[in-house]
């Protein structure tokens, strides 16, 4: 048996891909928010998207740089995402109040946390604007992950536990990874 899932909540059925740290901004003016619809776009050229609400802090950091850092983020630091998720960069020092630190980037004035398991920086190259929302559409322009959760092609799940929002303050961990060969012909 099936059950009808209102529209407005159709994206819970999907929407569990990792949840990420976005940071933005500059050395002068930064922010760090928990953004859940963010995605690879293409390969060649590496491109990743973000997804953004109008009116936001993020959202106002975004376009003053034209940038944005992917943070990896794994199961130990979930209750510091959902809480940067809950406050408002405006209003308060998320990486102060998270114990989060910030450090440079390589090829953007944004920061990435020094607390990620990964991070990919971004530079915009086009924006969508949709009903409340922005799609930030990214070049990627340098990436790097912990030496430890790599295996030279893919993230050691087992390592990551990357987190997965599912609703409120609830995530899914990813722990294994599941390999299928080639069928036969």
């Amino acid at each position: 048996m099936r059950v009808k899932v209102e529209s407005k909540n159709s994206y819970h059925l999907i929407n569990h891909g990792p949840c990420n740290l976005i940071t933005t901004g500059d050395e002068k003016q930064m922010n760090v928010a928990a953004i859940n619809w963010t995605m690879p776009l293409n390969n060649d050229p590496p491109l990743m998207i973000t997804v953004v609400e109008e009116g936001i802090f993020t959202n106002e950091l975004i376009q003053k740089s034209q940038e944005f850092v992917i943070n990896l983020m794994g199961e130990s630091s979930a209750e510091k995402v959902l809480a940067c998720g809950r406050f408002h960069g405006n209003e308060v020092n998320k990486f102060e109040k998270f114990g989060l630190t910030p450090l440079s980037g390589k090829e953007v004035k944004t920061p990435h946390l020094k607390e990620s398991l990964a991070h990919i920086e971004c530079r915009i190259i086009a924006c969508h604007p949709y009903e409340g929302v922005n799609l930030y559409v990214g070049k990627v322009l340098y990436a790097e992950v912990e030496e430890s959760v790599w295996d030279g092609k893919a993230l050691i799940l087992e390592k990551v536990k990357s987190i997965h929002h599912m609703t409120g303050g609830t995530f899914a961990v990813s722990e294994r990874t599941l390999t299928i060969k080639k069928p036969a012909s």
